[in-house]
């Protein structure tokens, strides 16, 4: 098969997104097929990636890793500001869609592609697939991820506008691919047919088996806080356990990569160790040996979202401790892979038992029996398998139909 992926983010972003388009785009090639890429980069250029041709689109208004360093370094110079203005009158990427769209089309007048795959975020992908779907034959995989118009954090005059390209996204796919039940099950409500299936996003490196624990107990965060996902409860419980003797008072709480910034209590100003961000390669090698517990955290009523990291942290061989809804599809992974504990954020009393449980672990050497078999379900390459069994199985009956 000829497959054309349209993203974003790719290869080298270091986003969670773009970790999922790398994974089709390198499991597809790897299967056998021919994979061209379009994602936005530094510069315009095509270059070879994993056996893919992938061709980098600058956004005409400023980069995304130009982008970033700006809001890590709290300037804003005119191209920030304009890119604001962008993101409020036409839409966020608005005008690397336009260009991209203009490449897309030479490229499909030029190749004939049996699958052309879009993602979300942003809309913009699905939109320039959206415009030319009628155009040209090809199986279109529209990949929507997380929530689009529904999602908890975006204000509702962009659910507002989100909303009639979503339900035209939903209704023209050949196939809607996302991350979880719970989700599809959302997108169902809002156009029902039976093209939907789930791919969840999933781990890309050797299983660690290793054993290892840190002189002093320490648990570790990876990753961004934000307004909605804070550390705060954590800490307090940290705070007391230490305050009731029932963890040592040199415990280690490592905080890694976060760029928001949030103060821990006076009594634990020498327990907290923050590390700046790095690469994830790096983050896998910190969270499998510098670490005796991984921490992830979630808010209580946004239903079926994995945070990617909790599949790198499955094959890490370390307990997970994860203040998620224990009802929610976290819940059911750690369960499944009997991978660590999960209990509310909003539970105090069961967050400080399952730190005490994950200090027992470090106090004793143990290590937590996880159902490797299960654990490996969730390498990338094996989620990816999923949907090329599915495309080929169906794409002989499009194929039929669409002459």
């Amino acid at each position: 098969m000829n497959i054309l992926i349209i993203s974003y983010y790719f290869y080298p972003n270091i986003r969670i997104a773009s970790f999922r388009i790398d994974a089709f785009a390198k499991y597809f090639r790897q299967a056998g097929h021919n994979v061209t890429v379009i994602a936005a980069g530094e510069m315009d250029e095509t270059r070879q990636w994993n056996g893919c041709e992938v061709h980098y689109i600058k956004d005409p208004i400023i980069s995304d890793t130009e982008l970033q360093g700006l809001i890590i370094n709290r300037r804003w110079p005119i191209r920030r500001i304009l890119k604001g203005v962008e993101n409020r009158l036409l839409g966020n990427t608005a005008l690397w869609g336009l260009k991209t769209k203009v490449i897309v089309n030479k490229l499909l007048r030029q190749q004939s592609f049996d699958v052309v795959l879009s993602t979300y975020c942003p809309m913009t992908p699905h939109k320039i697939v959206l415009d030319l779907k009628e155009k040209y034959n090809f199986f279109w995989i529209a990949d929507i991820r997380d929530e689009i118009s529904t999602h908890p954090y975006i204000s509702k005059r962009t659910a507002r506008r989100l909303k009639p390209f979503e339900k035209s996204v939903l209704q023209n796919a050949d196939l809607v691919v996302s991350v979880s039940k719970p989700i599809i099950d959302d997108l169902k409500k809002i156009c029902h047919h039976d093209r939907y299936l789930v791919i969840k996003n999933g781990y890309d490196y050797a299983e660690y088996h290793g054993v290892n624990f840190q002189p002093r107990f320490t648990m570790a965060y990876i990753g961004n806080f934000s307004e909605f996902i804070t550390p705060h409860k954590w800490f307090k419980a940290f705070a007391e356990l230490i305050k009731e003797n029932r963890i040592p008072a040199d415990s280690i709480i490592k905080i890694i990569g976060s760029l928001k910034y949030y103060e821990e209590p006076p009594e634990l100003k020498d327990n907290v160790i923050r590390i700046p961000k790095v690469a994830h390669e790096e983050a896998i090698r910190m969270s499998t040996t510098e670490t005796d517990v991984l921490v992830m955290m979630h808010p209580s009523g946004r239903k079926g979202v994995y945070s990617g990291k909790v599949f790198d942290y499955l094959a890490s061989n370390k307990p997970i401790l994860a203040l998620y809804d224990p009802d929610d599809v976290v819940g059911e992974l750690i369960a499944e892979t009997k991978a660590g504990f999960v209990v509310d954020e909003s539970d105090h009393e069961g967050i400080k038992k399952a730190i005490i449980k994950c200090y027992e672990i470090w106090k004793n050497q143990e290590v937590l029996s996880r159902d490797w078999n299960k654990i490996k379900q969730y390498t990338r390459r094996n989620q990816t398998q999923i949907l090329l069994n599915y495309m080929k199985t169906v794409l002989n009956k499009h194929n039929t139909q669409n002459p």
